[in-house]
């Protein structure tokens, strides 16, 4: 009777300890995916036009939603985001690939507009997501909160290399600055090449939030913080 006692004893030890294993194997995977880096996050500012935006980078193997953009972003492959006021056809608000647009068409490589500098940190899924909440909930712009202000708020959202938003371009480039930005003449950021098929305006906030296509080519005369 007591070998069956210790037989019994010992398969049940021999099941929670195994048992235990799958658990623990199960919550290392677990933490791995979600330290596992899916895209990166870029703050750029361009002097000659006080312009600032974000552009995300899909570095994993698999497509990644951007926001609201209506597409998935395949593996190496990028979305800019920002928002303007006073040069777009459609009004001021968020938009997708408008920066991305501008510069390929607009800045040819001679062009002194042609650069400028940005900042990056790496971004997991769950980053991401929360990446993603703040540019479905960032659809406004003012003279006072500009593209800086927007962009920032979508940056500080994930810590690391916090930037103060202070309103005048000036102070935003001087943060960048203090913080090693890199120009883009001598990095590895090469922001996508869109067509006008991928040229968006984000429409309503959050749960509402949808988009419809808009025309990047600026018209009237740009305010602060807006081309």
């Amino acid at each position: 009777m007591k070998k069956i006692k210790r037989i019994i004893a010992i398969l049940l030890t021999a099941t929670i300890l195994f048992g235990t294993c799958i658990i623990a194997s199960a919550a290392d995977e677990g933490t791995a995916n979600n330290t596992e880096v899916v895209a990166r996050m870029y703050l750029c500012h361009k002097a000659s036009t006080d312009h600032t935006w974000i552009y995300i980078e899909n570095l994993s193997s698999k497509s990644i939603q951007v926001g609201a953009y209506p597409y998935m972003v395949p593996k190496g492959s990028g979305v800019s985001v920002g928002t303007y006021g006073t040069t777009v056809e459609d009004g001021p608000g968020l938009y997708y690939n408008f920066e991305a647009w501008r510069y390929r068409y607009l800045d040819p490589v001679n062009n002194p507009d042609h650069k400028f500098v940005y900042l990056y940190k790496d971004l997991t899924a769950d980053d991401l997501v929360k990446v993603n909440n703040m540019i479905v909930n960032s659809n406004r712009w003012s003279k006072i909160l500009n593209c800086a202000y927007t962009a920032l708020r979508i940056w500080n959202k994930i810590p690391g290399q916090k930037v103060i938003y202070l309103y005048f371009p000036f102070l935003i480039e001087l943060q960048l600055a203090f913080k090693g930005a890199i120009n883009n003449i001598d990095g590895d950021l090469k922001m996508i090449v869109p067509t006008l098929n991928q040229t968006y305006k984000q429409i309503d906030l959050g749960d509402s939030v949808t988009t419809q296509l808009s025309n990047p080519t600026p018209i009237g005369e740009p305010s602060n913080g807006d081309e």
